[in-house]
């Protein structure tokens, strides 16, 4: 049985106590931990042991914390899993299709910059995406935000492609060979070494050869 979420506000109210002296004056304590900590927690235990790996008494240890703690924040575990992927999909699509638009440049250059990101990423955004899609196989919850992300990513690429003048059905079908070359070209050790074949990939994806 888990932890009501009263329970959970006795044990963290019980640990403020005990940071009291007996004269009254509060003892130095850590801060008490936002939402956000916990979601960033969890997003490292999910690259590091998968979804399975991500528990409240394990978070609650790495961050050094009382299970009690995490009831401030969630209602269960269940909605730390929620929030994880909400997380994710502002991280990974919106704050980058958000920084695109921002500067106002073209829309071939817009789609390049969004081409070399993948190069660019560090190995735990790897890690994370892989690790999503790895959840999705067998959990709902996961499955409908990986959907979500794939279709506004697709079609964030075929509007910049249409916006470029392509017809529409050419920019759809474009937009899945660029969403599945930015999946599996950053995964590829050698090729993309080679500063100029990643260039000519790019240009025919784009649609820019002569």
């Amino acid at each position: 049985m888990g932890i009501t979420t009263d329970e959970g506000l006795m044990m963290e109210r019980a640990t403020r106590r005990k940071t009291t002296s007996r004269n009254g004056k509060r003892t130095s304590q850590a801060p008490r931990l936002d939402a956000a900590a916990w979601i960033e927690c969890a997003l490292r235990l999910l690259c590091e042991r998968g979804i399975d790996g991500v528990r409240v008494e394990v978070l609650a240890k790495q961050l050094g914390v009382t299970k009690g703690s995490f009831y401030w924040h969630f209602t269960d575990r269940g909605a730390l899993l929620a929030e994880m992927l909400q997380a994710w999909r502002k991280r990974a699509t919106l704050e980058i299709i958000e920084r695109l638009e921002g500067a106002l440049e073209p829309a071939m250059t817009r789609l390049s910059r969004l081409l070399r990101l993948q190069f660019d990423a560090r190995k735990t955004d790897a890690d994370m995406e892989l690790s999503i899609r790895l959840w999705a196989r067998h959990d709902t919850q996961a499955a409908q935000a990986l959907d979500e992300v794939d279709e506004l990513r697709l079609r964030y690429i075929a509007n910049l492609l249409h916006e470029h003048g392509m017809d529409e059905d050419a920019a759809d079908a474009r937009a899945v060979l660029i969403y599945c070359y930015m999946q599996v070209s950053g995964s590829l050790a050698g090729p993309v070494r080679d500063k100029r074949l990643t260039q000519s990939c790019e240009r025919i994806l784009m649609g820019t050869v002569d």
